[in-house]
């Protein structure tokens, strides 16, 4: 049988969770979907990108499955400052960096690595109603038995 994107997405999540929630950390949640309704939070969103399952080998099966993690700071707001948002996405990125070097091989997966420069970008506020950072980084987790 072969492996689910959604199982890879998962364990990145449960990975990423415990790295980033809690007393002392800076997201509130990190979640394997899009959320609509951020309400001014910081979160972390890793959603599916695409795959790629070539032919079968003597060896088995392979996928990549590219994810992108979506990580939104609020640029301002009470008691917060633009400063403090910037240094927060950059610790989140720290923290996600963290976790990654820390995990390229597991039960899961072949190996987890990045798959290009991360982008960092901002919500139109007209569209969100809260100005947030973002920042992209994308993914790439290689199975070796799909």
């Amino acid at each position: 049988m072969s492996t689910s994107r959604e199982t890879v997405r998962d364990g990145l999540v449960a990975l990423l969770a415990p790295a980033l929630v809690g007393e002392g950390l800076p997201v509130k949640t990190v979640t394997g979907s899009k959320v609509l309704d951020m309400t001014g939070q910081i979160l972390v969103m890793v959603l599916s990108k695409g795959s790629s399952r070539p032919a079968g080998t003597a060896m088995g099966n392979f996928a990549d499955f590219a994810l992108e993690i979506y990580v939104f700071v609020p640029q301002s707001g009470t008691d917060w400052t633009a400063t403090q948002a910037e240094d927060t996405l950059d610790a989140i990125e720290a923290l996600i960096a963290g976790v990654i070097e820390d995990n390229r091989r597991t039960d899961l997966w072949g190996y987890l690595m990045y798959d290009g420069d991360s982008r960092v970008g901002e919500t139109d506020p007209a569209l969100e109603g809260t100005p947030y950072y973002i920042e992209v980084i994308p993914i790439m987790i290689k199975i070796f038995q799909s």
